[in-house]
């Protein structure tokens, strides 16, 4: 689990930054946040902003598929890192709004629109991997304690580290 986060938080910043990049900005890349390294047009900072969650949303689907079509744990531990990870990025959005509120901000849709449309249907669908796989609360309380400190190591040595220009 700790390393499925690991590569969820690398691949999501990963479109963030290939999405800055194919707009023509220098981007700055962290673990936990790619961002230009210059000020943007809204639409291109919403486009580099929501490039993550896509990339997120389309690596659960995949895990979904796989849940569903070979009753895969992995498949399940990819579903639960992008589920835990957008979850907790909401969460955080009363500090410092998350990708899917500034699009949705930018939208003019409300700022938890998307934040919380987002987060509900990937609780929804990692709540029903779970009972497809029959994974015990056991084994759902031992993902969260994982997911929790691994976002925790993460996060903390991002900002021990800083972004690389």
């Amino acid at each position: 689990m700790a390393l499925v986060i690991l590569g969820t938080f690398v691949i999501h910043e990963g479109a963030h930054w290939g999405a800055g990049t194919i707009l023509g900005h220098q981007m700055s890349y962290g673990l936990n946040g790619s961002v230009p390294s210059a000020a943007t047009s809204a639409g291109d900072h919403a486009l580099i902003s929501i490039a993550g969650p896509l990339v997120t949303i389309l690596q659960a689907l995949t895990a979904l598929y796989l849940v569903r079509t070979r009753q895969s744990v992995a498949a399940f531990a990819i579903l639960y890192a992008a589920a835990f990870m957008r979850v907790v990025a909401q969460g955080l959005s009363f500090i410092l709004p998350n990708d899917e509120a500034r699009v949705s901000d930018w939208l003019g849709i409300g700022f938890w629109t998307l934040p919380f449309v987002t987060a509900a249907a990937l609780v929804a669908c990692t709540i029903w991997a779970s009972r497809r796989l029959g994974a015990s609360w056991r084994f759902n309380a031992l993902a969260y304690l994982v997911a929790s400190l691994t976002v925790s190591v993460i996060v903390g040595a991002d900002m021990m580290i800083g972004r690389a220009g």
